[in-house]
C-alpha cells in the first residue's frame, strides 16, 4: 500500500524579522516582507513554520520547522558583504511516540575567509529495510526501531578567493542503539553488518567550489562538493571503512526567476560497512517518488533537473525528472531495473529577499507516486 503523507501548513508565516531601524520602514504586507527580492533588503531574519500531517506509519504528528539567517557585516566599507548564512530547525513528534530532533547550520565567516558546517540529530524513530540491491522487493519490507545520536562539525578554509574555493576537515560521530526488529526478518538473523548498532567515528577531508549566489536557492552558479571519510576504530568507531561522496550543482537563470538547474550525485562505499550507512536511493531531495531509504547497496549514481518559474504573487511551479540507482557492480545497472522519477511542484515564498520558499512535490517513480512537504529547495 502506497503511503500518502498529508501535510498541512496551519500557519504560512510566523515570523519575526530581525532587521535594522532601515529596513524596519519597509511597507510590509500582512507580516511579510515588501515584494523585493533584491538579497540586500533584509539581512536577517527568523522563520517558523508550525506542521500538522498524518501517515499511516506514524498516525498525527505535530511539529515545527524553523530556519534563522543572517550576513556576518564587513569590517570595512571596501570589504564585500558576505552571501547568506542559515540554521536549520526540524522536531516534530507522533502519535506512535515517535520523536525526530534536527538541527544544521551553513555559516561563512567575515570576508568568507572561512565556512563553517554542522548537524546535530537525535532519532527515536521505526523505519523499513527492504534488503540490499537495487531489486529488493518492496513487499518485502521489514519494519525496525533503533535510536540515533549523530554530530557532524566541518571546518572549511578559503584557499581560492578568486575561484570560491575552500578545502578543510570534517568530523562525524554516529551512535545507533536500541535495535528491535520485524521477527524472523533479515535484520534479526545477525548476518547484515550494523544490526545490533554501534558508533560510527570518522576523519574526513573536504573540498568545495561554491559560486553559487545564494545557499537556500540560487539562481546562478555552481558547486561542486567532494568528500571522503575513514571511520576507523583508532578514532573509536565501531566498524571499519570508508567511503566517497561527490556533489555537482549547477544553476542558470534563463529569463528573470526562470532558474534551469542541475544535479549529479555519487557515492561508494567499502569495508565493513554497517547497512544504515550504504548508499540509499529514496527522499525528498533526488529521486523523489521513492521511499526513503528504499534501495541500498554499496554504489550510488543519480542525476536530476528542475525548471522554477514563477505563476502569481509569491506562488511558483516546478517541473523535476532524474535517474539513477544503487549498485554493487556496474553490471548490476541495466534499463530494466534503472530507476526513474518525474513530478511537479507548487512554491509559495517566504522571504523573497532570501529566495526562502516552502515546496510541495508530487514525484512520481517505478512504484508509484509520494507527496513531500518541505521548507526549501531540493537543491
Amino acid at each position: 500500500m502506497r503511503i500518502l503523507k498529508i501535510s498541512l501548513l496551519l500557519v504560512f508565516c510566523l515570523s519575526a524579522q530581525l532587521v535594522n531601524a532601515q529596513e524596519e520602514k519597509k511597507r510590509k504586507y500582512f507580516g511579510f516582507s515588501a515584494l523585493d527580492d533584491t538579497v540586500e533588503s533584509d539581512k536577517s531574519g527568523f522563520f517558523i513554520l508550525p506542521l500538522l500531517y498524518y501517515t499511516p506509519d506514524t498516525r498525527w504528528a505535530a511539529g515545527a520547522a524553523g530556519v534563522y539567517y543572517f550576513k556576518v557585516p564587513p569590517k570595512f566599507e571596501h570589504e564585500e558583504e558576505t552571501r547568506i548564512s542559515y540554521a536549520q530547525f526540524l522536531a516534530d513528534y507522533t502519535q506512535n511516540r515517535q520523536l525526530d530532533v534536527w538541527g544544521i547550520w551553513k555559516i561563512f565567516t567575515r570576508n568568507e575567509n572561512y565556512l563553517l558546517e554542522g548537524e546535530m540529530r537525535y532519532r527515536d524513530f521505526p523505519d523499513r529495510f527492504y534488503g540490499i540491491g537495487n531489486q529488493s522487493p518492496k513487499n518485502n519490507a521489514e519494519k525496525y526501531e533503533y535510536n540515533y545520536i549523530s554530530v557532524k562539525s566541518l571546518m572549511l578554509k578559503r584557499m581560492s578567493r578568486k575561484y570560491d574555493f575552500f578545502a578543510g576537515f570534517d568530523y562525524q560521530f554516529r551512535r545507533e542503539y536500541g535495535f528491535s526488529y520485524t521477527p524472523g526478518g533479515l535484520l534479526e538473523q545477525g548476518t547484515i553488518p550494523g544490526y545490533r548498532g554501534g558508533t560510527a567515528s570518522a576523519i574526513g577531508l573536504v573540498a568545495i567550489y561554491d559560486s553559487r549566489d545564494n545557499l537556500i536557492n540560487a539562481y546562478k552558479g555552481s558547486l561542486v562538493e567532494l568528500t571522503s571519510y575513514l571511520f576507523n576504530p583508532a578514532f573509536g568507531s565501531t566498524f571499519n571503512y570508508w567511503n566517497i561522496n561527490f556533489t555537482y550543482q549547477k544553476y542558470w537563470e534563463v529569463k528573470r526567476k526562470n532558474i534551469l538547474a542541475v544535479q549529479v550525485k555519487a557515492r561508494h562505499a567499502e569495508g565493513e560497512v554497517p547497512f544504515l550507512d550504504l548508499p540509499t536511493l529514496g527522499n525528498d531531495d533526488i529521486l523523489r517518488g521513492y521511499p526513503k531509504n528504499r534501495f541500498r547497496d554499496r554504489n550510488f549514481v543519480a542525476a536530476q533537473v528542475e525548471y522554477r518559474f514563477p505563476v502569481w504573487w509569491r506562488f511558483g511551479l516546478v517541473g523535476f525528472a532524474g535517474a539513477g540507482d544503487v549498485f554493487n557492480r556496474p553490471s548490476d545497472v541495466s534499463m530494466r531495473t534503472l530507476k526513474y522519477s518525474v513530478g511537479a511542484g507548487l512554491r509559495f515564498v517566504v522571504n523573497p529577499a532570501e529566495r526562502l520558499n516552502i515546496r510541495l512535490d508530487y514525484g512520481h517513480g517505478r512504484e508509484g507516486g509520494y507527496f513531500y512537504f518541505v521548507v526549501a529547495e531540493a537543491f
